[in-house]
Protein backbone atom coordinates (compact mmCIF):
# COMPACT_ATOMS: atom_id res chain seq x y z
CA UNK A 1 0.00 0.00 0.00
CA UNK A 2 1.60 3.40 -0.79
CA UNK A 3 1.63 5.92 1.60
CA UNK A 4 0.98 9.70 0.85
CA UNK A 5 2.85 12.34 2.73
CA UNK A 6 1.50 13.67 5.87
CA UNK A 7 0.41 17.22 5.25
CA UNK A 8 1.65 18.07 8.43
CA UNK A 9 5.07 17.11 7.25
CA UNK A 10 4.44 19.66 4.56
CA UNK A 11 3.97 22.50 6.33
CA UNK A 12 6.72 22.01 8.65
CA UNK A 13 8.90 21.71 5.78
CA UNK A 14 7.69 25.15 4.25
CA UNK A 15 7.94 26.92 7.75
CA UNK A 16 11.57 25.76 8.22
CA UNK A 17 12.40 27.03 4.52
CA UNK A 18 11.02 30.59 5.40
CA UNK A 19 12.15 30.79 9.02
CA UNK A 20 15.84 30.06 8.08
CA UNK A 21 15.97 31.59 4.68
CA UNK A 22 14.39 35.46 5.97
CA UNK A 23 15.08 35.25 9.76
CA UNK A 24 11.15 35.93 10.35
CA UNK A 25 8.97 34.00 12.38
CA UNK A 26 6.58 31.85 10.34
CA UNK A 27 3.46 30.78 12.10
CA UNK A 28 1.07 28.28 10.98
CA UNK A 29 -1.50 29.82 13.71
CA UNK A 30 -1.10 33.56 14.30
CA UNK A 31 -0.31 34.25 18.16
CA UNK A 32 -2.45 36.97 19.54
CA UNK A 33 -0.35 40.31 19.58
CA UNK A 34 2.01 39.37 17.13
CA UNK A 35 4.46 41.96 16.26
CA UNK A 36 5.04 42.93 12.48
CA UNK A 37 7.00 41.75 10.25
CA UNK A 38 5.93 38.13 10.02
CA UNK A 39 4.64 35.05 7.86
CA UNK A 40 1.48 32.51 8.41
CA UNK A 41 0.71 29.31 6.25
CA UNK A 42 -2.42 27.95 5.41
CA UNK A 43 -3.17 25.25 3.52
CA UNK A 44 -5.30 25.65 0.32
CA UNK A 45 -5.45 22.37 -0.40
CA UNK A 46 -4.53 19.18 -2.89
CA UNK A 47 -5.12 16.95 -5.69
CA UNK A 48 -3.63 13.99 -7.59
CA UNK A 49 -1.06 15.00 -10.44
CA UNK A 50 0.03 11.51 -11.09
CA UNK A 51 2.40 11.07 -13.91
CA UNK A 52 3.02 8.03 -16.51
CA UNK A 53 5.46 6.73 -14.15
CA UNK A 54 4.88 8.66 -11.03
CA UNK A 55 2.26 8.83 -7.64
CA UNK A 56 2.33 12.48 -7.22
CA UNK A 57 0.35 14.86 -5.58
CA UNK A 58 0.02 18.39 -6.03
CA UNK A 59 -0.03 20.71 -2.41
CA UNK A 60 -0.87 23.84 -2.60
CA UNK A 61 0.33 26.66 0.41
CA UNK A 62 -0.37 29.91 0.27
CA UNK A 63 1.75 32.54 2.80
CA UNK A 64 0.47 35.49 3.91
CA UNK A 65 2.82 38.42 4.52
CA UNK A 66 2.73 40.92 7.04
CA UNK A 67 4.52 43.51 7.07
CA UNK A 68 4.98 46.70 9.15
CA UNK A 69 2.37 49.71 10.15
CA UNK A 70 3.23 52.19 7.02
CA UNK A 71 0.97 54.04 4.32
CA UNK A 72 4.06 53.15 1.74
CA UNK A 73 3.73 50.24 -0.43
CA UNK A 74 7.79 49.20 0.29
CA UNK A 75 7.82 47.48 3.40
CA UNK A 76 5.17 44.58 2.15
CA UNK A 77 7.22 44.65 -1.12
CA UNK A 78 10.49 44.28 0.52
CA UNK A 79 8.90 41.50 1.94
CA UNK A 80 7.48 39.27 -1.01
CA UNK A 81 11.14 39.70 -2.01
CA UNK A 82 12.76 38.04 0.42
CA UNK A 83 10.01 35.43 0.21
CA UNK A 84 10.61 34.91 -3.19
CA UNK A 85 14.57 34.26 -2.65
CA UNK A 86 13.98 32.16 0.33
CA UNK A 87 11.41 29.74 -2.05
CA UNK A 88 14.09 29.64 -4.86
CA UNK A 89 15.65 26.40 -2.91
CA UNK A 90 14.05 23.30 -3.00
CA UNK A 91 11.97 22.50 0.85
CA UNK A 92 13.58 19.62 2.35
CA UNK A 93 10.85 16.64 3.02
CA UNK A 94 11.54 13.28 4.67
CA UNK A 95 11.77 9.76 3.08
CA UNK A 96 10.44 8.39 1.17
CA UNK A 97 8.48 11.24 -0.48
CA UNK A 98 10.77 13.18 -3.06
CA UNK A 99 9.89 16.67 -4.23
CA UNK A 100 9.24 17.01 -7.80
CA UNK A 101 9.12 20.05 -8.56
CA UNK A 102 8.15 23.43 -6.54
CA UNK A 103 6.59 26.75 -8.24
CA UNK A 104 5.21 30.22 -6.84
CA UNK A 105 1.90 31.48 -8.19
CA UNK A 106 2.64 34.57 -7.51
CA UNK A 107 1.03 37.47 -5.40
CA UNK A 108 -2.20 36.91 -5.22
CA UNK A 109 -3.42 39.84 -3.50
CA UNK A 110 -2.04 42.88 -1.47
CA UNK A 111 -4.32 44.98 0.86
CA UNK A 112 -4.29 47.05 3.90
CA UNK A 113 -5.26 45.73 6.89
CA UNK A 114 -7.36 46.98 9.86
CA UNK A 115 -4.58 47.65 11.76
CA UNK A 116 -2.61 49.96 9.22
CA UNK A 117 -0.40 46.71 8.25
CA UNK A 118 -0.25 45.87 4.58
CA UNK A 119 -0.91 42.17 3.82
CA UNK A 120 -0.11 40.36 0.99
CA UNK A 121 -0.79 36.76 -0.27
CA UNK A 122 1.26 34.42 -2.14
CA UNK A 123 0.69 31.06 -2.86
CA UNK A 124 3.37 28.16 -3.91
CA UNK A 125 2.49 25.00 -4.79
CA UNK A 126 4.54 21.60 -4.82
CA UNK A 127 4.24 18.12 -6.43
CA UNK A 128 5.28 15.32 -3.70
CA UNK A 129 5.87 11.58 -5.42
CA UNK A 130 4.91 9.06 -3.32
CA UNK A 131 5.80 5.83 -5.63
CA UNK A 132 6.35 5.03 -8.21
CA UNK A 133 3.90 2.84 -10.87
CA UNK A 134 5.45 -0.46 -12.21
CA UNK A 135 4.01 -2.38 -15.22
CA UNK A 136 4.81 -6.78 -13.98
Amino acid sequence: MLKRMNITDLMKAVQTQIKANTNLPCYDSVPENAASPFYFMSYAGSQPADTKTMYVDRHTVDIHIIADVSPSSVPVFKYIQKLEEAMTEDISIPCPYKLVRQDSGGVRTIQDDETGEKHAVMSFMFLVSYGYKIKI
